[in-house]
């Protein structure tokens, strides 16, 4: 398992135990929350051991959220590593975004190079109005490569950064740059 997930996991796992509640108040006033609430009334110790239940009930639906809320939280992390590890091929060289014929990557790779042709023609301090350009065309593309229906925002900014989308520096500049030097060579 990886130290991230582990570290992740001991976070979590800290976190719910600070935010489980130590003692329920009935426990602090001496009655546990059964019986008939010792020398008191029987309507009161009705009364208390009733709502004794429901506090009990209200805690168990609070920790249940808890722990639906982890789950929740460590689904979407191992979610967000399956993405990364499907998309790992964005890390390969930049010839490879030129010369690839991998079907699984080439909306990426066209997405990249047609970024990169932009910014040749109209220069990188402009950024494209061209929905073919969009972040949502990048999704798009990355899902496709992952095999799945969509992806999440942190993979889609991983992606950003490793493309050099906007102001980072990445794939995108480096194609920009293969091209320019490859016309510059036709001429």
């Amino acid at each position: 398992m990886p130290v991230k997930t582990i570290a992740t996991s001991v976070l979590i796992t800290f976190a719910v135990s600070l935010t489980a509640p130590i003692g329920s108040a009935s426990a602090k006033n001496g009655d546990h929350g059964g019986g008939n609430g010792g020398s008191h009334g029987s309507n009161s110790g009705r009364d208390k051991s009733n709502s004794g239940h429901s506090r009990a009930a209200k805690s168990d639906d609070r920790s249940g959220e808890r722990k639906n809320k982890v789950h929740i939280a460590r689904k979407a992390e191992k979610t967000e590593v399956a993405e990364r590890a499907k998309l790992s091929s964005l890390n390969r060289n930049y010839h490879a975004y030129l010369n690839s014929n991998d079907p699984r990557f080439s909306d990426v790779f066209a997405y990249a190079r047609a970024y990169a042709e932009y910014e040749l023609k109209y220069g990188t301090d402009t950024l494209p109005s061209d929905p073919a350009l969009s972040d949502e065309a990048l999704r798009d593309a990355l899902a496709s490569a992952a095999g799945t229906t969509t992806v999440s925002d942190a993979t889609l900014d991983r992606a950003k950064h490793i493309l050099g989308v906007g102001d980072d520096f990445g794939k995108i500049d480096q194609i920009r740059r293969a091209l320019a030097t490859s016309a510059e060579n036709n001429d």
